[in-house]
């Protein structure tokens, strides 16, 4: 078997410039010190666990950024560019925490903590959602962890990103009953339909078979497979390849299960914040009765404070840990710039990421990455669903490039 990182297409890299200039040092130290304070609240009000949540978070946004991992861009570049070096890096990522991940749903603890997979029907409101959120995520020029990053990087842009994500999901959370009523055809998971070894050898064949289809598209149209242009893909200040990103982003995505009991997961918060926002201003909206927020865990993280949900903590510590990455790079600063046609296309792909993430059953992280991980099904046809929606999305992406540059 070839190394990781050929068949990611990772590149040696030059060594990172040591030390720190006087430049870095201010908005470094200022990003350690609020993520301190962050994690010393969350223990405070929450307990142990949280607060190592938090941190774990904070580790996921720190590698993303250095890797130069990501969703959106990844899927664009293999959708349309026919390269995929991105999309076989998530692919990785997925085959290592299947090995990890099966044998712990099948003792269903780890260090006492009981674990819970992610398994979900496939029908119409997932398949319509995935496609909705890969048009989103391509208008947006980010997903839901890619725009979440951003944010901690001070672009603004992303700011509206994730605020229209959040209207959106609290607007998916009010159609949520109507879209579950729609055909729902059947829900599998590998490892309880087939046992683990078996299961899991399922899911690593799935996965190998995307990867190899990845591979052959990329060397037909092509004629070989390349190395990603670094500051083209990944951005300029990417220090690490992808085989580490892949690496340390599982050993975090591990960690996640064992002190949260589900794999990781972003787009249970952005529906949660719009709704105690609703009942912060007292707006005539008894979301508590919307059908969305029936199932238990759901109404009890309503009723909890945000300190306990382990999805707004993890996001807190993502944002974080860019901006800490970042720091340490030089390259944090905070962007204003917004065109009104980026402006309007962040809106609509954040609005589209918010609804399509909540009558999806989830997003890139939690559909995708969570129940892929998982051995369902609807992980993988989720993922289908999203690539339509990708193409899509950057056809009208560039479309829209037209008519301003002809404006």
């Amino acid at each position: 078997m070839p190394p990781l990182a050929a068949i990611l297409g990772s590149q040696t890299l030059a060594p990172a410039r040591r030390g720190l200039d006087s430049a870095r040092v201010l908005p470094l130290a200022g990003v350690v010190v609020l993520l301190s304070v962050a994690t010393w609240f969350a223990y405070d009000n929450a307990g142990v666990r949280p607060a190592l949540l938090l941190l774990v978070g904070s580790g996921l946004g720190f590698a993303l950024q250095k890797s130069g991992f990501g969703f959106a861009g990844a899927w664009r570049a293999q959708v349309i560019d026919g390269r995929g070096a991105g999309l076989r890096s998530q692919l990785a990522l997925l085959a290592i925490l299947s090995l990890v991940f099966f044998p712990l749903f099948a003792r269903g603890a780890a260090f006492g903590q009981p674990v819970l997979d992610i398994v979900r029907p496939v029908g119409v409101a997932l398949l319509a959602g995935a496609f909705l959120f890969g048009i989103g995520a391509q208008l947006a020029s980010a997903c839901s962890s890619g725009s979440l990053s951003a944010v901690g990087r001070g672009k603004f842009r992303y700011v509206i990103v994730v605020v229209a994500m959040m209207a959106g999901a609290t607007l998916g959370s009010a159609h949520f009953g109507w879209w579950e009523a729609r055909a729902s055809w059947f829900a599998v998971s590998l490892p309880r339909e087939w046992g683990t070894v078996p299961g899991m050898a399922g899911n690593l064949a799935v996965i190998g078979l995307l990867a190899g289809a990845s591979l052959w598209l990329e060397k037909v149209r092509h004629g070989s497979v390349s190395r990603p242009a670094l500051q083209e893909s990944f951005g300029p200040h990417r220090s690490w390849s992808l085989s580490r990103g892949v690496v340390v982003i599982a050993m975090l995505c591990a960690a996640t299960l064992v002190l949260s009991g589900r794999p990781w997961t972003i787009m249970t918060a952005p529906p949660l914040w719009g709704a105690h926002l609703i009942q912060a201003f007292g707006l005539d909206l008894d979301v508590a009765f919307w059908d969305y927020w029936s199932a238990d865990s759901r109404i009890n993280a309503l009723e909890a404070s945000l300190w306990t949900h382990t999805a707004t903590l993890m996001i807190g510590g993502l944002i974080l840990g860019t901006a800490l990455a970042a720091a340490r790079s030089g390259s944090l600063a905070v962007d204003w710039k917004v065109r009104p046609g980026e402006g309007f296309s962040a809106l609509l792909g954040g609005l589209l990421l918010g609804y399509g993430g909540v009558v999806g059953l989830g997003c890139n992280i939690g559909a995708f990455l969570g129940g892929a991980s998982s051995g369902s099904l609807h992980g993988w046809f989720w993922l289908l669903a999203a690539f339509a929606g990708t193409a899509v999305g950057a056809g009208l992406k560039a479309a829209g490039k037209r008519l301003t540059y002809r404006g």
